[in-house]
């Protein structure tokens, strides 16, 4: 995660001048990376049916190998504000390039159509927004579901003590820096607590936490 003490970067200069060494760093970081990212997929049902999924912030798209070992036939609408990650997942996903929409923007200010996804997927990007936030995004993943989809969420996640800790010094970086939420490379993971309050307020039926390794967890709310 990133350190608070540094001087904060906009999110797409972040990640562009990071998209090449992308995955080797995921692959350290994340705790049980195989299994972590095998497990995004394991709440999408086996089919062979053209199933729509929206992969919001899906960078070079580590998860979709997985998920189209579940669902061959996807399609799938990614979005992500890193220009350089996106081009780094079609050049990796080049014989699935006709089932892959990639659209470079903020998936915070795009308009998503309403109930147009089976699944919603996000991986390892909204642990750097505010509540308010990113309550305002889980309504908007929640109308674009159809009836009974499904989101899924695989992302850091921390203890309650140190969420209240990040929270006070990220609100005391964005005071000092005059920063706008969302828009720059600051990470404040919440709570499993927490995160199940988010789903619970917005409206999901239930809170499925599927998977924990220290600071990584992946859970799943049906619309």
């Amino acid at each position: 995660m990133s350190d608070i003490n540094e001087q904060p970067e906009k999110m797409s200069e972040f990640f562009n001048s990071r998209a090449t060494s992308y995955d080797k760093h995921m692959k350290c970081n994340v705790n049980n990376f195989e299994e972590f990212y095998q497990m995004i997929a394991k709440p999408i049902i086996q089919t062979n049916e053209r199933i729509k999924i929206l992969d919001i912030g899906c960078g070079t798209g580590l998860e979709l190998k997985y998920i189209f070992e579940k669902a061959p036939n996807a399609q799938i609408t990614g979005i992500d504000i890193s220009e350089k990650m996106l081009k780094l997942l079609n050049d990796k996903h080049k014989n699935k390039a006709k089932q892959i929409n990639v659209i470079n923007d903020s998936y915070l200010t795009l308009d998503f159509k309403e109930n147009e996804f089976d699944y919603v997927v996000s991986v390892m990007t909204v642990h750097h927004l505010l509540y308010d936030t990113k309550k305002e995004l889980y309504s908007k993943i929640f109308k674009s579901l159809n009836n009974n989809g499904k989101y899924i969420e695989g992302d850091y996640i921390v203890s309650e003590e140190k969420e209240k800790k990040l929270l006070d010094q990220y609100q005391k970086q964005m005071r000092k820096e005059r920063l706008i939420d969302g828009l720059f490379h600051i990470d404040i993971p919440f709570s499993i607590k927490k995160q199940q309050k988010l789903f619970n307020e917005v409206g999901y039926s239930n809170f499925n936490l599927i998977f924990t390794d220290e600071e990584a967890a992946i859970y799943v709310g049906v619309k």
